[in-house]
């Protein structure tokens, strides 16, 4: 009798943790979502700290490799170019992917719903499921301005589109979306 009371009081302890572990985990506190905005263009993130040793791990791979890391979510007002790949309006997940093999690291964006995938706490979310429209390498350069977190910028120039600048410890990495037509 004591053993079965004592299991039901250990199993509703397990449940509770989880149940409010994974409500916590589930969304960073808006105050801590940051967002930069530009014309036609707006990226929400988190300023999670630095970690170099996770940086390189991202860089150089490893075994095992860190997971995936959803680190901004961009949205989009009007058709842009990045690179050379056509973006429509909408929301996006910008996901840093390690370096796997003989693939360097890569940046990701996924077209994905309204759902917040964010989180708080200095976690890397992983990436929500979502139609990969963009992947390419990831060339993250010394920074001139580094930083204790992560960071993004946008700076608009005019009607024609915008400079996205993600900055994360020592690196950076400078991306331009071009304002296109459909």
């Amino acid at each position: 009798m004591k053993t079965s009371t004592a299991r039901r009081a250990v199993g509703a302890s397990f449940f509770f943790l989880i149940v409010h572990t994974s409500a916590a985990l589930a969304q960073a506190p808006a105050d801590a979502i940051q967002t930069e905005k530009g014309r036609g263009v707006q990226a929400k993130f988190v300023p999670t700290p630095w970690r170099p040793d996770l940086f390189a791990a991202f860089v150089e791979g490893g075994t095992p490799p860190p997971a995936s890391w959803a680190f901004a979510r961009l949205e989009l007002s009007a058709w842009f170019q990045l690179d050379d790949r056509r973006l429509a309006p909408g929301r996006y997940a910008m996901v840093l992917a390690p370096k796997a093999g003989t693939l360097p690291m890569t940046l990701e964006l996924r077209r994905v719903d309204g759902r917040e995938f964010l989180v708080g706490g200095g976690l890397l979310p992983p990436p929500p499921p979502g139609e990969t429209v963009y992947k390419a390498p990831a060339p993250f350069t010394p920074s001139p301005e580094p930083t204790a977190v992560l960071g993004l910028t946008i700076a608009s120039y005019g009607a024609e589109g915008a400079v996205l600048t993600v900055r994360y410890g020592d690196r950076q990495l400078v991306k331009e979306l071009a304002r296109r037509e459909p």
